[in-house]
């Protein structure tokens, strides 16, 4: 399975870290179930946690399969509309250990913060890296998507 560094802003890895946030929506993402380490943006600057994603989900076929109800097709239609085209489901999440921005630049050749996201197998030393200098800590997180509650489709507020 493919890993990736996937850049979040603080207040939607808290979402997520309190499993608020069961789904991240993306304009683009991989196709197939991916595993992500977290790199929380300005002010944070560190890499502190993990998720597990599953098989995205294209947004037009949410808006087929929840036609019928009103309030949902309209967030959809809300989220297609700011460009957002997949959902991920959350299958997964861990916090780790702590890797600051500081360290990385000091321990690496080069590194570049992703904007979005960039796959690990593209970057040796980095994936290396962060596979001998993390340590998973806390609760695992898992959330079940037998069943997906219409509440957390494209959800406004959490």
């Amino acid at each position: 399975m493919h890993t990736m560094l996937l850049s979040l802003k603080p207040e939607i890895f808290d979402l997520i870290r309190t499993g608020k946030k069961i789904f991240e929506y993306r304009h683009q993402f991989y196709s197939e179930p991916i595993n992500a380490y977290l790199y929380i943006s300005k002010p944070v600057q560190k890499i502190v946690g993990y998720i597990e994603f599953d098989k995205r989900i294209n947004l037009k076929d949410w808006k087929e399969e929840y036609k019928c109800n009103s309030e949902v097709s309209y967030r959809i239609d809300d989220y297609l509309s700011r460009n957002y085209k997949y959902a991920m489901p959350i299958n997964k999440f861990k916090m780790t250990t702590e890797i600051t921005l500081k360290d990385l630049r000091n321990d690496l050749k080069k590194f570049i913060i992703p904007e979005s996201y960039y796959y690990l197998d593209n970057f040796d030393e980095l994936d290396n890296y962060i596979k001998n200098n993390i340590k998973f800590t806390g609760e695992l997180i898992e959330n079940n998507f037998e069943i997906i509650d219409e509440a957390d489709i494209c959800r406004k507020k959490y």
